[in-house]
């Protein structure tokens, strides 16, 4: 069960009950799908993006990108875990895109997520942002972190893929 919290944020008031008999990368991965999917149409020239954040098989917190000018997925999701009391020391972060390596509306999500005490982060895309692409990743290595990429990319592709056309370049 999870509670809703304002600004596009969620928090599990439990650990994880069942999981489906796939990895837990997959798992994992196909819940921030679901959670980027609550932003569709909300996030103006951004991409509906999810993400989670679990240690072991414990979710700590969960989000979503709210309205431009307003957090991304991963703030909202570090947001959840610190209004819920949880430290993110070693936890590992899901986001189906890569998260931003600028300072624009928002910080660079990408230094905020070093800054946190998470150790891994899992993406299912490469943002192809002329700005990311790239260097979110680059940043989140820099910063001591592992760093995988390519969960759940096909069904990732399809949700984002009107905001994608808009860049040639996304893999």
């Amino acid at each position: 069960m999870y509670i809703i919290i304002d600004m596009g944020v969620s928090t599990p008031n439990a650990f994880i009950r069942t999981r489906k008999p796939l990895g837990l990368d997959r798992h994992f991965m196909e819940r921030a799908l679901e959670l980027g999917e609550r932003a569709r149409g909300n996030t103006g020239d951004n991409p509906h993006v999810g993400s989670v954040i679990v240690l072991g098989e414990r979710v700590l917190g969960e989000g979503w990108t709210s309205e431009p000018g307003q957090s991304h997925a991963e703030a909202n999701a570090l947001l959840a875990a610190a209004n819920a009391g949880h430290d993110v020391t070693g936890a590992t972060l899901y986001a189906t895109l890569e998260p931003c390596s600028f300072l624009g509306r928002t910080p660079a999500c990408a230094l905020t997520i070093v800054a946190s005490g998470i150790t891994r982060v899992v993406y299912g895309i490469r943002d192809p942002h002329p700005r990311v692409n790239g260097q979110g990743a680059h940043q989140l290595r820099r910063g001591g972190l592992e760093v995988s990429e390519g969960e759940c990319a096909t069904e990732i592709r399809a949700s984002l893929a009107e905001w994608l056309r808009g860049h040639r370049n996304a893999r």
